[in-house]
């Protein structure tokens, strides 16, 4: 998950690329040669192991929903046996997998929903899932998170980043998994966390409609005769890389020009609507870097501080392997944007699952100003956070993520003992 003598070896320049695109190529933290960046992005990509237009991708998996439980399960077997699973659970298909292999091993385990909230349907069906399969469901709501802030714990848990996380759930996780860990029953000394991030890569990286349609207004261009100071209008007219979520909302606000050029990492890779070469791309433009350094390195910092240990079953070779060569078929379906055909139909077959995508959207529960003053004002400058908070032209919602990537970032730069004043520099120059 990390290098952690790498946060002691950043640059500014590695720092306001995370700011600015919420990850930064592997390759770009540990130059080894004087390549020149286009050129890196398309040798890394010729040979990252995940693309279907390759050799790696033989499709000979048995496509059995019986096989791919028992290969769940054996990447639970592999999880430490002296340490008790806690499974961070939603209704989403990944997290319900583990859910189902636990319960096909035989084990009951703890498992843990962030709420939104008032969200007493998801609270009832996972308990009614929990209940069918033997586990015990526990509830943290996001107001509860929210209030249990506190500056010292959250900068903290900033030193265990090795690089800038900019995933806007790491407050609710870090939060939420330490009001779990409040009740004196609980050691986190004694668990695992399990979390289910990890096949997007393997099962075919689906975009959303909105994703596909931000795609194909990058291919015209148009986001190249941007002015440098339309900041805010990045958000609306992306390249074809930050089209899949490789943008901060920062960089709708302030203009991070130290950061590396991400845009000439990805220019020579083919990126094309045809649906393989757009899964190869997402996949790895997104899933290669965005998901492992950003959402599971939120898990990862929160866990470490915390004293739990952490594991992310389907990243467990056998499984990923099976996954990755299953038929084209039941990975995913892209004219009706359907994905991971073949865990939909285990677990619609064992649980009755029909659950509609929601994802971890915790922070719209968060008003901006209450949040402003009881967060961000005790961490962040007021002529920073005024820079969000003034500008009329973006929604209320890129502002709340804006608000969580830029508490993120400074907890990170403090915790390295950066100045304010070099904090600003990253992001107005």
């Amino acid at each position: 998950m990390g290098d952690p003598e790498l946060r002691n070896k950043l640059s500014t320049a590695h720092i306001a690329t995370f700011a600015k695109h919420m990850l930064c190529p592997y390759s770009v933290l540990y130059p080894n040669q004087n390549t020149e960046l286009s050129e890196q992005g398309l040798k890394d990509f010729t040979k990252y192991p995940y693309r279907m237009l390759s050799d790696s991708y033989e499709a000979d998996s048995d496509a059995s929903e019986d096989i791919l439980l028992d290969e769940i399960t054996k990447s639970l077997k592999n999880v430490d046996s002296c340490k008790r699973p806690l499974l961070l659970l939603s209704d989403g298909k990944d997290s319900m997998g583990l859910a189902l292999g636990y319960s096909h091993l035989g084990m009951k385990i703890d498992t843990l929903t962030f709420l939104r909230r008032d969200d007493s349907e998801l609270k009832d069906y996972i308990t009614n899932i929990c209940n069918k399969l033997g586990h015990t469901a526990h509830f943290v709501e996001v107001d509860k998170i929210i209030t249990s802030f506190d500056k010292s714990i959250f900068l903290s848990a900033c030193e265990n980043m090795n690089t800038p996380v900019l995933d806007q759930g790491f407050l609710f996780f870090l939060f939420g998994l330490r009001t779990f860990f409040d009740n004196p029953n609980f050691d986190p000394s004694d668990y695992v966390i399990i979390d289910g991030l990890g096949n997007d890569e393997t099962f075919g990286y689906l975009p959303s409609e909105h994703q596909i349609r931000s795609f194909k207004l990058a291919k015209m261009g148009i986001w190249k005769m941007l002015p440098k100071s339309c900041h805010s209008l990045k958000w609306y007219l992306r390249s074809p890389a930050e089209s899949h979520g490789d943008l901060s909302a920062l960089a709708c606000f302030f203009p991070i020009g130290s950061s590396y050029d991400l845009n000439k990492y990805f220019s020579k890779i083919e990126a094309k609507t045809q649906e393989l070469s757009f899964i190869d791309f997402r996949a790895f433009s997104r899933g290669a870097f965005h998901d492992h350094q950003c959402m599971m390195g939120k898990t990862v910092a929160s866990t470490k501080h915390l004293g739990a240990d952490v594991n992310f079953p389907w990243l467990a070779s056998s499984l990923a392997k099976y996954v990755f060569n299953l038929p084209k078929n039941k990975k995913f379906n892209f004219n009706s944007l359907t994905n991971k055909v073949l865990l939909r139909e285990l677990l619609e077959n064992k649980l009755g699952w029909h659950q509609q995508k929601r994802g971890v959207d915790l922070y719209f529960d968060l008003d901006l100003d209450s949040f402003k003053i009881n967060v961000l004002d005790k961490i962040i400058p007021e002529k920073i956070t005024k820079i969000i908070k003034s500008n009329k032209l973006l929604p209320s919602y890129v502002k709340q993520r804006a608000y969580l990537e830029l508490l993120n970032l400074y907890g990170f730069c403090i915790a390295q003992g950066m100045a304010s004043s070099d904090i600003e520099d990253i992001l107005l120059k």
